[in-house]
């Protein structure tokens, strides 16, 4: 297999952005063909809090496809249509006279679709629809242009702070983490002339993205309340896959797409099963973290399923057939995720795993073997302390990220609605035990100290986007309390208790993820994973 340098260019990815667009996105469709989407999505807020999404929904006309030209207008009418159909289906499910919609009329679902076919992704709520295809810069003069304090979102659910915040995170970590991009293309070149030097400044390069985005993580809890992202904002990220629980037991009906049979008694079963299920909204579906554990050669195992990181004598086998040898299983959520991508990213990572070899290069400059026959200089030495470098950094980004999804998600649904999640000192896992972190967090649970708007100052946190609770358990789903005062608990209104998504389980329930996944479980597999890759 011939070496054929990747071009980030050629899968639609921003040498200067990452996976951003390297121009902001649009701000409006400026064709006034597509009004009718423009004109809603100008008081969206408005009318999602008044109770108006579906109504306008269905006096909306069926729009064509035809009049949008360039990829940043396909990018803008995915975002807008996936903003006010999610409104659709979620916006009144805690009315116990409407809960939630099992079909998308027409006016959203024959777009939609056609506009998700063009971008090569599912029709649902994704991280390029609420963060890639959704920011814009404050200051056209700043200094730093990406900087998160020099960054707003376009649209929101819940025109809160907090949710602009939760996707501005993730935002300007795309953009910090494209010099890594950049690095790892270079990695690959210096593997293929058998260039050490060049392979491990890119490697010096990567490490330092990385650096940058733990640093913008620990950012999080700055602006996103816990108690306003599980009870507030999770719900309208959720997708329509093992949502029964939720009023949603066969999925959601494309109206326009997938019912052109007429409905009877003889083919129910029929149009039941074209019912589609899609997974809500998941930081796996941004490739950034993706295609770090792919350059670093970091292997991901089904969940549950114990796995082997890639040895010398793999490495050496791997170099020699160019990759031709059966990959090993690999997990099957992490590969689900990339239907939820735009094309040109899902075909950067699968070219990618094809051609990167930046592990096994390592591996074998590297080995025990040459350590004693004194093979073994200063440059190799290098090598691997930057290579592990690499590592330690994602694997405090996956440390960072089980901290995340237990102050946002496993806190909440374990305490329910009267839970006041404080924030306490922040903790490096790079000094103190994950064990004693762990005990640390649920202290502050009990023990809340004072000060802040959170409590005090905060905790790194991951961006995992949105983890959603999927038949959790036996505990009913609850509304929050309709209560300003974030630390006086109230009791939700009976006709409402299983309305929602977010919910309060049981001690013993299984808190699972966007994709059915045990959460933790998930999490710290993989980031054991990353952590038994050193060198």
């Amino acid at each position: 297999m011939s070496y054929c340098p990747l071009r980030l260019e050629d899968y639609d990815i921003s040498p200067v952005h990452g996976f951003l667009p390297t121009q902001p996105p649009l701000r409006r469709l400026t064709d006034l063909y597509y009004e009718p989407w423009e004109s809603i999505m100008d008081k969206f807020n408005h009318y999602l809090l008044g109770h108006h999404i579906r109504r306008l929904v269905r006096e909306m006309p069926i729009l064509s496809t035809d009049k949008l030209s360039t990829q940043a207008e396909y990018q803008r009418a995915f975002t807008i249509l996936s903003f006010m159909a999610h409104a659709f289906v979620w916006g009144r499910n805690g009315a116990a006279s409407e809960p939630a919609s099992e079909f998308l009329p027409p006016s959203i679902s024959i777009p939609w679709v056609a506009v998700s076919e063009y971008l090569q992704l599912n029709p649902v709520v994704c991280c390029a629809a609420v963060c890639h295809w959704n920011w814009q810069v404050l200051d056209e003069n700043a200094e730093d242009l990406m900087s998160i304090d020099n960054l707003g979102t376009l649209h929101t659910f819940t025109g809160s702070m907090d949710e602009s915040w939760f996707y501005l995170v993730t935002i300007a970590i795309e953009a910090k983490c494209a010099p890594g991009l950049n690095a790892i293309l270079s990695a690959i070149s210096g593997v293929e002339s058998n260039d050490i030097q060049q392979v491990t400044q890119s490697l010096v390069q990567i490490s330092q993205a990385l650096r940058e985005a733990n640093y913008i993580l620990e950012r999080m809890y700055e602006n996103c309340d816990p108690y306003i992202f599980y009870w507030k904002i999770r719900e309208f990220l959720a997708g329509w896959e093992n949502m029964a629980d939720a009023g949603l037991p066969y999925g959601v009906l494309y109206e326009g797409v997938d019912d052109t049979d007429t409905f009877s008694l003889d083919n129910w079963q029929s149009l039941i099963r074209r019912f589609r299920k899609y997974a809500g909204g998941s930081a796996a579906q941004t490739p950034l973290l993706q295609a770090f554990d792919i350059a670093l050669g970091i292997k991901h195992y089904p969940t549950g399923k114990r796995g082997k990181q890639s040895s010398v004598e793999e490495a050496r086998r791997t170099l020699r057939e160019q990759g031709i040898s059966e990959p090993p299983p690999a997990n099957s959520y992490l590969v689900r995720m990339r239907d939820y991508m735009p094309g040109g990213h899902r075909h950067f990572l699968q070219d990618l795993a094809e051609t990167c070899r930046i592990r096994e290069y390592v591996l074998l400059k590297c080995s025990d073997s040459l350590l004693h026959t004194g093979f073994i200089n200063d440059a190799r030495v290098l090598l691997r302390k930057e290579y592990n470098s690499c590592l330690e950094m994602m694997r405090s980004f996956r440390e960072k990220h089980i901290m995340m999804v237990t102050r946002y998600i496993i806190a909440p649904a374990r305490n329910g609605s009267s839970v006041f999640v404080p924030a306490v000192a922040p903790v490096s896992s790079h000094v103190i035990p994950p064990e004693v972190q762990t005990q640390a967090f649920a202290h502050s649970f009990v023990h809340p100290p004072p000060g802040g708007r959170l409590g005090g100052d905060s905790l790194p946190a991951d961006p995992t986007m949105y983890p959603q609770t999927n038949k959790g358990g036996s505990g009913s789903l609850k509304t929050p309390p309709d209560v300003h005062s974030r630390s006086v608990p109230q009791t939700p209104s009976p006709s409402r208790e299983k309305a929602r998504l977010a919910r309060t389980v049981n001690d013993d329930s299984v808190i699972r993820g966007t994709g059915g996944t045990d959460a933790i479980q998930f999490l710290k597999q993989v980031r054991n994973e990353t952590a038994q890759s050193r060198v």
